[in-house]
């Protein structure tokens, strides 16, 4: 580019070489005359191009021509993004007619001063919104009083119309040559001065610079330094001046120094971005301290209003009359459809057909009038709904305990637990309690931060939280919200006399204060799962909403085992339990005969009935069965397939039997040996219970037994029965165990096997018991006064026969096994 060549005494010694010598003699000659050598030099490398000021970035003039320079023509362009150059035609006539016009009119004068002027040529400067301007002089008119002149014309107009006040435009002589080049150099108050030739000095500089505005600061070139080209920094303290001096001076020969002017970048300072990058471990932990305040701040008063929402439901929609009418009328619609396709839709509740029989109804609506009546006392509600799979509890609480209760919040214990994923965990938790927004993406995000954190600082940031820290949040805010709940009246039944106390203001409305439902609480039987710390979380969590009395807390479990988890939670107060035990006899045979008398709708859509059956087989088999409500289902299904009652029966042992020998399968980090399963089998398979007095007389139950009966229990094997904590007898977990019991003993290999490995149990600790009495047998040897020991050792010498009887005895019952001889 040809006008770069021309920034400095580098630039424009290239294209030297290639200049006749006359030309370049003449510019030796003539150091003074910088203008016209360059002119020279332009002509002698023209081959025919233009050479006016838009190509070369230069403005000749001969000795009867001014140049000036006029600034604040129009607003200068800041950037290359400046969106005012796309307005300046609605408020400037920007054509370099108007232009002219506008400068005509600032410098012509009035009156007497008038001047006869004409522009030879006129360059605007768009950029730096001024215009370089070349008037001829006048004939017997000096080159400096016709400049003098039209800048004081141009000072006086400054001062004349309001748009020329607010603008204020100034005009200069250009002494230098100017350079118009267009460049991404956008206008600047810091100016970089390059000396082509002696230093200058400060006062040199202030001298030639102050006319065109105020100074802030010169900074002269270190007189040490050696780096080529020399140059300064005058600092102006307004961009216009800069704009001025700049247009001006370029060019300038002071002495034996030409000036090289060019726009400085001023890059700022930011203190903020200096602050982090130098002090990034103070600045980070705060700015995520300040980061989380905010996000506290803003969301949870949304998640604090959803939980509320999710506990009343004030503004939702499934409450309104038109959305039940809805449901009810497509309900009732797809009944009918998996009718007519010969779906069988009746078994999908957990209560199916309980409260419809005469008999559990009554006693259904006892049970949750109980209910009712523990959250009206409203002393220590911490309710426990416990019964078998299939009984009705939550139907039960939900449909006839709590119907038309207005703040009732459900959560599904196996809804969160399932959740395999982190997120999903989080995000299930928070769905459950109406947690919302909740934001589980940030775990991943603030693990990536900490890792950043303890690479830069060394140390971690403590933004990212553990899943457990996550559920002890959402808990925590949810207790927040239940409390406000709980409270939202109080205001209107404190008189402000009487100062009521919130803790008398809850004891005197346990209608005010919400009820939490833990749904399928299974916390001994999913123990093992990683999630599982939630129940303990749960279960901590509403025993100090009983405690702080903000809420009525009812737990639904089939899991045994829970049930002395969630009294260890409140050891101080007795947990009020609910217990749905099986059906009676009658209810079940009444259960399964309307089930089997109800029309089956064919593939062709006509309904058929069933024949009459033969009920006194099918009650036999009922009674066998029990009350369980699952086990009846099962039973109705396999005998609407097709097989008769005893093959249905016949059926659902082997699949009881199938379950059980799983269990016994199962390792001992369960809390029991297989052993002490197939002992309690054995004695049940006889009997339909055995008290607990008999089985601590058992070998295997002698240590520790009642924690054994526990695992077992958990491990919904057998059922214990207890009085007033303690246990009272030991039964069946269900009535369909006890055909099974007796069925494994008839079976030879499973009775063979079981029985086997219950043998080799008893041998192995009878053996072990001798061996530790013989060892104490041997440290007798060598006493002296052994006649001392006389007794102890008689009593180990009995002990020890008596061992071996047993070992002996066991060894043949063993031996007899192998010949497929099994003891009934």
């Amino acid at each position: 580019m040809l006008p770069r060549l021309w920034v400095c005494s580098r630039g424009f010694l290239s294209p030297l070489r290639t200049i006749p010598k006359p030309i370049i003699s003449n510019f030796i000659l003539h150091p003074s005359s910088r203008f016209i050598t360059e002119e020279a030099l332009l002509k002698s490398s023209n081959l025919g191009e233009d050479d006016d000021v838009d190509n070369t970035g230069f403005i000749p003039k001969d000795m009867k021509e001014s140049l000036l320079y006029y600034d604040r023509l129009l607003p200068m362009k800041s950037s290359k993004w400046d969106m005012r150059q796309l307005f300046l035609p609605l408020f400037y006539d920007v054509s370099e007619a108007g232009l002219k016009k506008h400068v005509m009119s600032l410098s012509q004068g009035e009156g007497d001063a008038k001047l006869p002027l004409k522009i030879t040529q006129f360059t605007p400067v768009r950029r730096d919104g001024g215009a370089f301007v070349k008037f001829r002089v006048p004939d017997n008119t000096d080159v400096s009083d016709f400049n003098k002149q039209l800048m004081q014309n141009v000072a006086d107009h400054a001062h004349g119309r309001l748009l020329d006040r607010l603008t204020h435009p100034r005009c200069f002589a250009v002494k230098g040559v100017p350079w118009i080049e267009d460049l991404a150099r956008y206008p600047s108050p810091k100016l970089s001065v390059e000396f082509e030739g002696p230093d200058l000095t400060q006062e040199n500089l202030y001298a030639l610079f102050r006319r065109y505005g105020a100074i802030s600061d010169i900074d002269p070139p270190a007189p040490d330094s050696k780096a080529v080209p020399r140059h300064a920094i005058v600092l102006f303290r307004n961009t216009r001046a800069a704009v001025s001096a700049r247009q001006c001076l370029n060019g300038l020969q002071a002495g034996k120094t030409t000036l090289h002017i060019q726009y400085e970048r001023i890059v700022k300072v930011n203190f903020v971005s200096q602050f982090i990058g130098e002090h990034s471990r103070i600045f980070i932990p705060i700015f995520l301290a300040i980061l989380a305040g905010i996000a506290v701040i803003i969301f949870d008063p949304i998640r604090h209003f959803f939980i509320t929402e999710k506990i009343t439901s004030a503004y939702s929609f499934q409450k309104s009359k038109f959305y039940k009418n809805l449901v009810s009328y497509f309900t009732s619609t797809k009944r009918r459809m998996s009718q007519i396709i010969s779906r069988d839709s009746s078994f999908g509740e957990d209560d199916l057909g309980w409260n419809s029989i005469e008999g559990m109804k009554a006693e259904r609506e006892e049970m949750a009038k109980n209910i009712r009546l523990c959250i009206e006392e409203n002393v220590n509600s911490f309710i426990v709904v416990q019964g078998p799979a299939g009984s009705g509890k939550r139907s039960l609480v939900q449909d006839q305990a709590l119907k038309d209760r207005p703040n009732v919040l459900y959560i599904d214990c196996e809804h969160i637990i399932k959740s395999r994923k982190e997120n999903d965990f989080i995000k299930n938790t928070a769905n459950e309690l109406g947690y919302t927004p909740v934001f589980p993406w940030l775990t991943s995000v603030s693990s990536f931060t900490d890792l950043v954190m303890q690479g830069l600082t060394g140390q971690k940031s403590g933004l990212s939280e553990t899943k457990e820290t996550q559920v002890k949040n959402i808990l925590t805010l949810a207790a927040d919200a239940i409390r406000d709940l709980a409270l939202k009246n109080y205001h209107l039944a404190d008189d402000g006399e009487h100062h009521l106390k919130e803790e008398d203001y809850l004891r005197q409305n346990p209608d005010a204060k919400p009820v939490i439902v833990i749904d399928r609480f299974q916390s001994s039987r999913n123990g093992r799962d990683s999630n599982a710390f939630i129940y303990s979380e749960l279960a901590e969590w509403a025993a100090n909403l009983v405690t702080l009395d903000f809420a009525h807390v009812i737990f639904i479990t089939d899991d045994i085992g829970s049930v002395q988890k969630l009294a260890s939670v409140m050891p101080s107060a007795p947990l009020k339990r609910t217990i749905l035990s099986d059906a009676s006899s009658a209810a079940s045979e009444t259960y399964v005969v309307n089930m089997l008398t109800q029309p089956v709708v064919g593939a062709d859509g006509e309904k058929s009935f069933p024949e009459k059956m033969d009920t006194t087989d099918l009650f036999a088999y009922t009674d066998k069965l029990g009350g369980r409500m699952l086990d009846l289902q099962m039973f109705v299904r396999r005998i609407q397939s097709g097989d008769s009652p005893k093959e249905a029966f016949e059926g659902l042992v082997r699949q009881s039997i199938e379950q059980l020998t799983q269990t016994l399968m199962q390792p001992e980090e369960n809390g029991f040996d297989r052993s002490q399963v197939w002992c309690l089998i054995k004695l049940l398979a006889k009997t339909d219970d055995v008290s607990f007095t008999d089985i601590q007389k058992l070998p295997l139950f002698k240590v520790n037994g009642y924690v054994a009966l526990q695992n077992i229990e958990n491990a919904e094997v057998v059922l214990l029965i207890r009085d007033k904590g303690v246990i009272q007898k030991v039964k069946p977990a269900k009535p369909l165990y006890g055909e099974a019991f007796r069925e494994m003993i008839a079976d030879k290999s499973i009775y063979n096997s079981m029985e086997s490995d219950y043998l080799k149990t008893l041998i192995s600790q009878e053996t072990a018991k001798v061996s530790k009495m013989e060892d104490e047998v041997a440290r007798f040897q060598g006493v002296e006064e052994s006649r001392l020991f006389k007794d102890r050792l008689q009593y180990l010498a009995g002990k020890i026969a008596v061992s071996t009887q047993l070992i002996s005895k066991w060894e043949k019952e063993m031996a007899a096994l192998t010949l497929d001889t099994p003891k009934k």
